[in-house]
Formats: C-alpha cells, sequence, structure tokens
C-alpha cells in the first residue's frame, strides 16, 4: 500500500513539473520577430542587452551571461505598436556602425533569418533623432513602474 502511495505521488509530481514548463522558447530560438536593444561600454565594459519577442515577453542578459533571463511581459497592444514603428520609421532604412566608448544598438530581427541593427555612441556622430526617440521608449520602457 506504501509502495502504491509513493508510485501514485511520484507520477503525479512528474506530471506537475512537466505541466509548469513553458512550451515557449527563449530568444535564441524564437521564430517570430524580436528587437533586441541596450547599451555598453564605458570603464567597465559592460553591457546592458535585452530582448523584446513580438510575443510580449521581454528578456535580459547580464555582462558575462551568454543565456537570458525572462524579466516581464510587456502588453500586446504596445509591442505591436513597437514592432510596426520600426518599419513605419524607416529604421530599417537607416545604416550606421558607430560605436564610441559608450555605445547604443538597436537589432531588428524579422524571424525570418534576416537582422538589421544600428550601434552609435561615437564622439561628433549625431543619430537620426528618430533612432534616439524609439531607442528611448524601448529602454525607458524596461523600467519598473513606480
Amino acid at each position: 500500500m506504501v509502495l502504491k502511495i509513493s508510485l501514485i505521488t511520484l507520477l503525479l509530481t512528474g506530471l506537475s513539473l512537466l505541466s509548469c514548463s513553458s512550451t515557449k522558447e527563449f530568444p535564441v530560438k524564437f521564430k517570430g520577430q524580436q528587437i533586441h536593444f541596450g547599451q555598453g561600454g564605458g570603464f567597465t565594459g559592460g553591457v546592458t542587452y535585452f530582448a523584446l519577442l513580438d510575443d510580449g515577453r521581454l528578456f535580459q542578459r547580464g555582462d558575462r551571461d551568454t543565456i537570458f533571463t525572462y524579466q516581464d511581459t510587456w502588453k500586446k497592444s504596445f509591442v505591436t505598436q513597437v514592432m510596426a514603428s520600426y518599419q513605419t520609421l524607416q529604421l530599417d532604412s537607416i545604416s550606421y556602425y558607430e560605436p564610441g566608448d559608450i555605445y547604443y544598438f538597436i537589432k531588428h530581427l524579422n524571424g525570418d533569418g534576416q537582422e538589421h541593427r544600428i550601434t552609435w555612441g561615437r564622439n561628433g556622430f549625431v543619430p537620426d533623432p528618430k533612432v534616439i526617440n524609439y531607442y528611448n521608449l524601448l529602454y525607458k520602457s524596461t523600467k519598473p513602474k513606480s
């Protein structure tokens, strides 16, 4: 009788653990549209790196990390607008790689293997204001609401 109860408990525990595991993929294997953004450099050379998936999940990768950690889920309406704005603002037609000691970046992945990256920060280089506004909207949205 004790063996039977232990076996049933073990089976139920196993099923519970399987049902809790997420079937959704992390950014590396995600097949949909993504926006990656962040900043890096400076004295420490550290990088703050975020990945926003088109399903609303936001991930962050730390300085020395190779994997992403789930941070938050953004509202679908906001994410849809952010993804569409990349095309509407024609950010995909802006092409420069101008990193400086401190640099900023936005990378768009369309889900079909194509990616587009904008990087800036070099002293004296003035990026398009719509790039700055788009980046600021993304970056400020990662901050907890107080």
